[in-house]
């Protein structure tokens, strides 16, 4: 039991899937958003089994699992309250870009004034970015929950051919979870999950691209794909096709940048370093 519960894939992929799984069945009677409950629970199960829940001292991957948790309560209260829609984005965006300063700061302090300023500059743009654009597409279940499967999944792989075991396994296991959040929406009853699933997923996975970038290395380039992938969910999709058919027309379109991304860096590292 031991030898499986520190396999890098069980902890990566079948522990999150397995957990995300029934929760959000279980969460998605209770109606309204809290099936998106889901993902933060099957993060959870990882972190319990890779880095555990002690955040002193603060290092980059605890500031990022802060961070993620945090962005679960933020989307409770961006789902919960009446906000004006017109400023959320915004207002999501600035706090994705501060997330990512706080993250790299170590190394920030550490580097000349013009390297200091493209690191956050590069940093605040993409994590924000993530981070807005993920939570932007809170009242499109399917094309959401695919886009945190490619971008989970495509960040995952990135990361980890960039030399980062633990930040690829938490891509992955958000992408894992996301999987089982999006065949919930895809062939069981409707199921919403609005920016309680949204708001962590695109925070944690910007934050882990942007880490990989500055702790490990994973190339810029493969950030500018991987930052495509919620655009590509926004492209409609017929609405009269059944949602299995609408779910298999987004995976293609999210899954286009982010297997690019995964194959230049693979071609690069020319394998997983472990």
């Amino acid at each position: 039991m031991h030898d499986l519960l520190i396999n890098p894939a069980f902890q990566a992929g079948i522990a999150p899937f397995a957990v995300a799984l029934p929760v959000g069945l279980m969460l998605r009677r209770a109606g309204w958003f809290w099936a998106g409950l889901a993902l933060s629970a099957a993060f959870a199960v990882t972190v319990a089994l890779t880095v555990g829940f002690q955040f002193q001292p603060w290092t980059s991957t605890r500031k990022i699992i802060a961070l993620g948790f945090a962005a679960t309560g933020a989307g409770l209260l961006l789902d919960l309250y009446p906000w004006d829609r017109r400023w959320v984005s915004a207002l999501v965006f600035v706090a994705g870009a501060a997330a990512a300063v706080w993250v790299i700061w170590p190394v920030v302090q550490r580097r000349e004034v013009w390297q200091a300023a493209m690191l956050i500059a590069l940093g605040a743009l993409y994590s924000g970015w993530c981070a807005a654009a993920m939570e932007g597409l809170r009242s499109r279940p399917i094309a959401g929950a695919i886009s945190a499967v490619s971008l989970g999944v495509g960040t995952g792989i990135v990361t980890l051919l960039g030399a980062s075991a633990l930040l690829g396994q938490m891509g992955l296991a958000l992408g894992a979870a996301a999987g089982a959040l999006a065949l919930l929406v895809c062939f069981g009853r409707k199921t919403e999950i609005g920016s309680l699933a949204m708001l962590p997923a695109g925070v944690v996975l910007g934050l882990v691209g942007i880490g990989g970038l500055v702790y490990a290395k994973v190339p810029w380039y493969s950030l500018v794909l991987l930052a495509w992938v919620p655009v590509c969910g926004w492209v409609p999709v017929p609405s009269s096709w059944p949602r299995w058919l609408q779910s298999g027309a987004v995976l293609v379109l999210t899954g286009v940048p982010s297997a690019i991304a995964a194959w230049l860096v693979w071609r690069v590292a020319g394998g997983v370093p472990l």
